[in-house]
């Protein structure tokens, strides 16, 4: 199987899974690098998911709601610096304010974020075949719940 035929068939995959709300990109202010002891100290893989978890485990806390589902993506900048790509799916959907308050919780933290709504399945497509499996080889793809279905099917909404 071709590397686009995997790309399309994960796309598909990923956005048949249930409505999506957020996705954009969390990265690190590499001048602070809140974290770690040495300010401009590069965080590894483990301390990236690490933080990711921590996100989607505090986001409740400040929209007010659960994240049901969650696709989260590790990437590398050229220069070796990590950036995470979301995919968020968020009880009750948009009501205002969410972008904004969980683009605050990772700043607060580490850095820039650009979160926005899809407005199609086709973005949720073009976004999940151009960055979820960019480095799917590697592993870098964290799914939230980390027990449990992604789809609705357990709140009983259907697909």
């Amino acid at each position: 199987m071709t590397e686009a035929l995997v790309q399309q068939a994960w796309a598909e995959w990923v956005a048949g899974l249930g409505e999506w709300h957020l996705f954009g990109g969390l990265t690190y202010d590499q001048r602070r690098a809140r974290g770690s002891q040495q300010v401009g100290v590069r965080p590894g893989a483990d301390s990236v998911r690490h933080h990711a978890l921590a996100w989607l485990r505090d986001a409740p806390k400040v929209v007010g709601r659960p994240v049901e589902a969650a696709v989260v993506a590790l990437e590398y900048q050229k220069n070796g610096w990590p950036h995470l790509h979301p995919l968020l799916r968020l009880a009750g959907g948009l009501h205002g304010g969410e972008i904004a308050a969980l683009g605050g919780l990772w700043y607060q933290r580490h850095g820039g974020n650009r979160l926005e709504e899809p407005r199609t399945t086709n973005d949720v497509c073009a976004y999940a075949s151009k960055y979820l499996v960019k480095d799917l080889a590697r592993g870098d793809v964290i799914f939230w719940p980390l027990r449990g279905p992604l789809t609705t099917h357990q709140l009983g909404h259907p697909l």
